[in-house]
């Protein structure tokens, strides 16, 4: 269920808190959207970046963090693959091929993509205004996207994976979610907004297939759909 307060999340005990609205960062979507694919019950804590409740799970003051019992533990990525190793459920075998392939699935789409968001972010508005670090910034998105779009069609799996969907595919769509903001439009991909290739075709249907999944949408719901993006 969802919460107003610190107190009334933890009422319930040892059991898992999201912490951090996803009505305020597409961060928090992702873990939301993770928790939901599992099926394990949560409590959501719906607060706003640099709020009392964000620096008490992350002394950084961003969202989101976790908590699981009396472990507590921020960075959206690192959140998705503690709760797929716990549950045994969507990420890979510590060890194998396609563990290592997943952390640098995830690892690219932290570097190259999240983090060109986060420049725009910074870089666009105010004081801190510079053009061409914004122009640099979704260059450098826009070669990270095509580059894990040819990757995705080189495969020929539905997903990044060849064992199928996984949290690295979370991470990938909720950026791309991210990316297709009004405030970005970031979205060379979709139909029409430029010269088409096969990889952009590919990653149109890999797009529909993720976001048709049902727990996609209950995330999506329960998140109030960014309605209030902050720039973090």
């Amino acid at each position: 269920g969802t919460v107003s307060s610190r107190d009334a999340a933890m009422a319930s005990g040892g059991g898992i808190t999201l912490v951090g609205s996803a009505a305020w960062t597409f961060r928090s979507f992702r873990n939301l959207w993770m928790l939901e694919e599992l099926g394990v019950p949560y409590t959501h804590l719906p607060c706003r970046p640099r709020s009392r409740e964000a620096f008490e799970a992350n002394p950084f003051g961003k969202i989101p963090a976790l908590r699981d019992g009396d472990f507590t533990m921020y960075e959206s990525a690192a959140i998705n693959t503690y709760l797929g190793d716990k549950h045994a459920s969507l990420v890979p075998a510590p060890g194998s091929r396609e563990r290592g392939r997943y952390e640098q699935l995830c690892a690219a789409t932290m570097a190259e993509l999240d983090a060109a968001l986060t420049i725009h972010d910074k870089h666009s508005h105010g004081l801190n205004s510079i053009a061409a670090a914004v122009d640099a910034a979704q260059a450098r998105f826009e070669v990270g996207a095509s580059t894990l779009a040819a990757e995705l069609l080189s495969t020929g799996s539905e997903y990044l994976l060849d064992t199928g969907f996984s949290a690295a595919d979370i991470l990938f769509v909720a950026t791309l979610d991210w990316a297709e903001h009004p405030d970005y439009q970031w979205c060379t991909w979709t139909e029409g907004a430029a010269e088409d290739t096969l990889e952009k075709a590919n990653l149109r249907e890999y797009l529909q297939r993720c976001r048709a999944r049902p727990a996609y949408r209950i995330a999506k719901d329960k998140g109030g759909w960014l309605s209030n993006h902050s720039r973090l």
